[in-house]
Order: structure tokens, then C-alpha cells, then sequence
């Protein structure tokens, strides 16, 4: 979307997808969001690194090959991600950005996040049994206290 249509207090959301159901109708609500307010829209899917196997530095010496391989993505991930794309565009907002990262799932959005200057990140919010909510923190803490953008937690 163009900026000139941004009317909101954020122009650009970035949400994360990761294939769960939680995650698709965040997607689905960040969609509308970034219709409501004119604002760009990115979502990101975190994949593995894929290394190269043996011998696969002789065969990309020979053949030249210098890119780096592809992340590897599951395939719930993956239609998560497609599913978001498409729900984007029957919001009627025109080219939704599909970025894939690899890393820890804090890292990866808050670098996502600066390379895309989105200003909201729209995160899945899972339910999580008292004893994991004491010994761990969300997502959505962990992005709230080490980055520089507001996060909206959707159920």
C-alpha cells in the first residue's frame, strides 16, 4: 500500500507466523489493521538455517554456486504464511511482504521488524500453563522489553 494512504498511527505491521491456529488469525487481524489504518503489511515466518552438506563446498566451488541456501520452513508454517498473503489481499491490501529469517523467534522478529521499519508487531498469544508462564517469558514480554516497536498480542 501506498504511504500516502496511511491515516493511522502505524504505517508499516510486521506479523509473525509460525503454522499455528493462533498465529493464522493473528495474521487475519493484523490483515484488517493494516486496512483499517492505511499501513504496510509484512508477515514473517522463522525458518532453520539449512547448512551445506559434505562435499557441498567442492560442488558450489565448481559450479559457482555463491548464494546462501534457503531456510527451511514446515509446512504448516508455510501455508500459515501463504494463507496470510491471501487474507491480506481480500482485506484489500495490496502487497503483503513474505519474509523468512532464521534465528531465536525474538531475534528474528526484532530484526525483521528494523529491516522492514515496521512500527507494530502483531504476535500470536498462546495459552500457557501456570508453571510455563513462571519459568519462561512470552514472546510478546520478551519483544516489549528488548525492542523499540509496539506489540499487539492476539488470541
Amino acid at each position: 500500500m501506498s504511504r500516502a494512504l496511511h491515516t493511522g498511527p502505524f504505517s508499516h505491521i510486521l506479523c509473525w507466523v509460525d503454522g499455528s491456529a493462533e498465529a493464522c488469525r493473528a495474521a487475519e487481524y493484523a490483515a484488517q489493521l493494516a486496512r483499517r489504518l492505511g499501513a504496510e503489511l509484512s508477515f514473517l515466518a522463522i525458518g532453520q538455517e539449512t547448512g551445506p552438506g559434505a562435499g557441498f563446498e567442492d560442488y558450489a566451488r565448481i559450479e559457482h554456486v555463491s548464494e546462501p541456501m534457503t531456510p527451511l520452513v514446515e509446512t504448516d508454517t508455510r501455508a500459515c504464511l501463504s494463507q496470510a498473503v491471501t487474507l491480506a489481499a481480500e482485506a484489500g491490501v495490496e502487497h503483503a511482504a513474505q519474509i523468512v529469517q532464521t534465528g531465536s523467534v525474538t531475534t528474528a522478529i526484532c530484526a525483521a521488524a528494523r529491516a522492514q521499519a515496521a512500527d507494530l508487531v502483531v504476535v500470536r498469544n498462546r495459552e500457557a500453563g501456570f508453571v510455563a508462564r513462571l519459568l519462561t517469558a512470552s514472546v510478546s514480554e520478551t519483544l516489549t522489553k528488548n525492542c523499540d516497536f509496539a506489540v499487539l498480542s492476539v488470541r
